[in-house]
């Protein structure tokens, strides 16, 4: 009876001894199957807030703190890759009011066979729908990561909200766009 479970004994152990805290539970199959991901155990799932989205979890700040919580959203769309940096970027406005991308760092890599865009950019967060009334929210962060698509579409993913709750997810967040594969 034992036998068969100590290769998966043996794996969390490992797991355990490397450090690795990011636990999975979430499953992701997104743009009809073409982007799998796997989402961490502590993110719940939640009904998006727009049609335009494909999937949307709520982040829990972290204890002890007075954070709200983060919202990270899923979704396909179109347009370039500097041009979507752009657009989330100008979400933060910048010491003179119009967004500052030179406080943004943006890096592509590689997430398995597939090269991933991702920014971190923090300040002050313009949070509202895309043309309409804006309410300035301070010391956000937001973290993104742009898939692209062979269909030259592109898969987004995007973490918004207080500086702290996205601090305490950052690893997260990373671990979940390391898992990304396109198929």
């Amino acid at each position: 009876m034992i036998r068969p479970l100590m290769p998966v004994l043996l794996l969390n152990v490992l797991l355990l001894c490397s450090g690795a805290s990011t636990a999975f539970a979430h499953d992701l199959t997104l743009a009809r199957g073409r982007v799998v991901a796997k989402a961490p155990d502590a993110w719940e799932k939640v009904e998006p807030r727009s049609m335009m989205l494909e999937g949307e979890f709520a982040v829990a700040a972290p204890e002890g703190g007075d954070a709200a919580p983060a919202r990270l959203t899923m979704m396909a769309a179109g347009g370039s890759i500097d041009q979507n940096l752009q657009r989330w970027g100008g979400q933060f406005r910048g010491t003179e009011g119009g967004a500052d991308m030179s406080a943004a760092d943006i890096k592509t890599s590689g997430a398995g066979e597939t090269e991933v865009t991702t920014i971190d950019v923090a300040g002050t967060y313009m949070d509202g729908p895309p043309r309409g009334p804006k309410e300035p929210k301070d010391g956000y962060r937001l973290l993104g990561a742009i898939v692209p698509l062979s269909d030259g579409r592109a898969y987004f993913f995007k973490l918004v909200g207080p500086q702290p709750t996205i601090d305490a997810a950052a690893d997260g967040f990373q671990s979940m766009i390391d898992s990304v594969e396109v198929r």
